[in-house]
């Protein structure tokens, strides 16, 4: 019982550790993004280079392949008279991993942009599964809580950044 509490505990602050560098990285990116007068495809690959560099050991983006599986997202979305309409959006990493957040015009709570203004969104999801000792069929035999999801909503501080000079990196 012993190891299995110390295993259990383990995974757990693995599983925190994870989510509160995600947590970083999102808004570290979105911090330095929003920083911007405007943004080219050279400074959203640095943008996703340093998203890779601030989660690391945790992946912020792959391939797909290998042992890990994660995705970044960084998006735009402006504020419209009708509403909320995503300006554009770019990904870097594993394309299986679906965004809730960014690349989507409809944000959280029901956030809504006011007219002729703009966000930014990072989200950073990793598909790390936590408890998989306890979620194995001789214990319990369920998966656990699925990928670990963050993001980071900011307003562009000089600039609306409703385009990108060029195509995503």
């Amino acid at each position: 019982m012993l190891i299995l509490l110390f295993g259990a505990t383990a995974e757990i602050v693995v599983h925190i550790r994870t989510n509160f560098r995600l947590e970083r990285t999102a808004a570290e990116v979105a911090n330095v993004a929003s920083q911007f007068d405007a943004l080219a495809p050279a400074d959203i690959a640095g943008l996703f280079d340093a998203a890779k560099a601030i989660a690391a050991p945790v992946l912020a983006w792959s391939n797909g392949t290998g042992t890990g599986r994660a995705r970044t997202m960084i998006g735009v979305v402006s504020g419209t008279a009708s509403g909320n309409s995503l300006a554009w959006s770019c990904s870097r990493g594993d394309a299986g991993l679906v965004s809730l957040v960014a690349g989507k015009a409809a944000l959280p709570n029901g956030f809504v942009v006011p007219n002729g203004q703009s966000v930014l969104v990072v989200e950073v999801i990793n598909a790390v599964t936590p408890w998989s000792i306890m979620a194995a069929p001789i214990f319990f035999g369920t998966a656990g809580p699925g990928p670990v999801r963050t993001y980071a909503i900011v307003r562009p501080r000089t600039a609306a950044l409703t385009s990108i000079g060029g195509a995503c990196p």
